[in-house]
């Protein structure tokens, strides 16, 4: 057997190990780091998603969802956990969609309660509040949206972030926002205190969920 083949059958054993033990590399989409860091004097928020893979949000399959997609649920109050009531969203104020991308290229944002007849792309929510656009560099996701959109005053809110593949859920995980002020010009130090906590991402109580909110 020539060194050609060898390497072959070596690959393909290793294909095979791999797939039977479940680790394949990024199989799934997961959020591996995240923040939603809120400028009071602007009053918006940046939300911030490093992925554990480059995300493919324009891919759809037959019935119309995104190969990747996400999901923030904003619970104004702050508290945790989000779903706390019944039902599950009578505690929210809005939802952030990033399933809707592949449709118009941004972030819509919606009511929580749907109105009348549903809304093309809705996944049954209600109407948007508002839409905004996004960045992504390599894994990293940033957009930033008013506090008006989310359903916030005071920029101290919880939420719930999830991730989906074609609508099945692949991460959950709840957080509370960080409150951050715009630096004096003047103030090198202030400048790098809150470029630190810009890039500063945080992760907190990861938790997977047979359910999906994505349709």
């Amino acid at each position: 057997m020539t060194y050609a083949q060898k390497f072959s059958v070596s690959m393909l054993g290793a294909a095979l190990i791999a797939l039977g033990t479940g680790q394949i590399a990024q199989a799934v989409l997961l959020v591996e780091s995240e923040s939603a860091v809120v400028n009071l004097d602007a009053k918006e928020v940046l939300f911030t998603i490093n992925f554990n893979k480059v995300p493919d949000f324009l891919t759809v399959d037959q019935v119309g969802r995104q190969a990747d997609s996400f999901q923030y649920f904003i619970d104004a109050d702050g508290k945790l956990p989000v779903f706390r009531g019944s039902p599950y969203y009578s505690e929210l104020e809005s939802i952030i969609r990033g399933e809707e991308i592949h449709v118009a290229g941004d972030v819509r944002i919606r009511d929580v309660v749907s109105i009348g007849a549903s809304e093309p792309n809705s996944g049954g929510w209600g109407k948007i509040r508002g839409s905004v656009p996004y960045s992504l560099d390599g894994t990293v996701l940033k957009f930033s949206a008013p506090l008006e959109f989310i359903g916030d005053s005071d920029g101290l809110f919880s939420y719930q972030l999830e991730s989906y593949e074609f609508g099945g859920i692949t991460d959950s995980l709840e957080n509370k926002s960080i409150i951050a002020s715009v630096p004096e010009p003047a103030s090198a130090l202030g400048a790098l205190t809150f470029g630190a906590l810009g890039v500063g991402l945080r992760r907190k109580r990861k938790h997977k969920s047979a359910r999906s909110f994505v349709s």
